[in-house]
């Protein structure tokens, strides 16, 4: 990153969330800030590798169903790849509204693609996306 913190980025990249949602940072470190609310954790992480994604979940449920944006710097900076990020949450308002629905939705399609993957590595079921790689 150029210059500035991560912090600083997710915080100024994303400040509709302390400002329209309500999210205070919670936590924050050289290459993860964590905001909550008290519905909602948003957890926003970047490997100097060059991966950036942005996690969004039910407060207290990290691993049972979440929103998430990933991008890799290249074509795209980390500023911009916060921004994308931004735009897709404001796209879907279920994920910043705490949607129950929603989010038990995503955890149903991401425990399914779990089983799928798994049964493919353990060479008891197909590859989960057929057809030719891209």
């Amino acid at each position: 990153m150029a210059e500035g913190s991560f912090v600083d980025e997710v915080t100024s990249k994303l400040t509709f969330l302390l400002s329209e949602h309500g999210f205070r940072v919670i936590d924050a470190s050289e290459h993860v800030v964590l905001l909550e609310t008290p519905a909602l954790c948003v957890q926003a992480a970047w490997d100097p590798r060059g991966e950036v994604s942005v996690d969004v979940f039910r407060r207290g449920q990290r691993n049972a169903g979440r929103w998430s944006f990933n991008g890799m710097v290249g074509r795209a900076s980390v500023e911009r790849l916060l921004e994308l990020a931004r735009e897709a949450m404001r796209a879907e308002p279920a994920i910043l509204a705490a949607d129950p629905e929603f989010y038990e939705r995503l955890a149903a399609e991401q425990k399914t693609k779990s089983v799928e993957w798994t049964a493919y590595y353990s060479g008891t079921g197909p590859h989960p996306r057929p057809g030719k790689l891209p």
